[in-house]
């Protein structure tokens, strides 16, 4: 039983590891984690025009929030699990988008299941600049989940 909670907790380790090493890899990056399902969930815009005089890492952590479900959308679900955190690279980002239209970045995802993946994150907004709609491509896995 011992050896069971060690591979959980070093499956842990690798996975910190892993985003950090995808954050290291991919410049200055942003990370969030998914709220606590205590919290209130955040009504407002989280994609503001006041957020893009900040560039490109002002939108990468307002993805990485909105894929763990600070943004007012759904958190993000790859079907076995949901995104805990969130590790999103500001030099993928590109230009600001105007109202309507997709954004995104390429993000290390970490899920419930223990699965972690680097995938592109993309999101749209409506007309006033609140967040309608977001998904993820295939992606690639970095770490398997961890067993049951």
């Amino acid at each position: 039983m011992k050896l069971g909670s060690r591979k959980v907790q070093m499956r842990k380790i690798l996975a910190i590891g892993a985003l950090g090493v995808a954050g290291f890899c991919g410049a200055a990056a942003c990370s969030t984690t998914a709220p606590a399902s205590s919290q209130p969930r955040p009504s407002a815009p989280v994609l503001s025009p006041s957020a893009a005089s900040t560039g490109s890492d002002a939108v990468a952590r307002d993805i990485a929030r909105i894929a763990v479900g600070n943004g007012g959308l759904a958190v993000l679900d790859n079907g076995d699990g949901r995104a805990t955190l969130a590790n999103c690279d500001p030099s993928t980002v590109p230009n600001w988008p105007r109202a309507g239209t997709p954004m995104s970045a390429s993000c290390g995802i970490s899920y419930s299941d223990g699965s972690v993946w680097r995938q592109k994150v993309t999101v749209i907004l409506d007309t006033h600049g609140n967040p309608v709609a977001d998904w993820t491509s295939l992606g690639t896995e970095l770490l398997q989940p961890t067993a049951g």
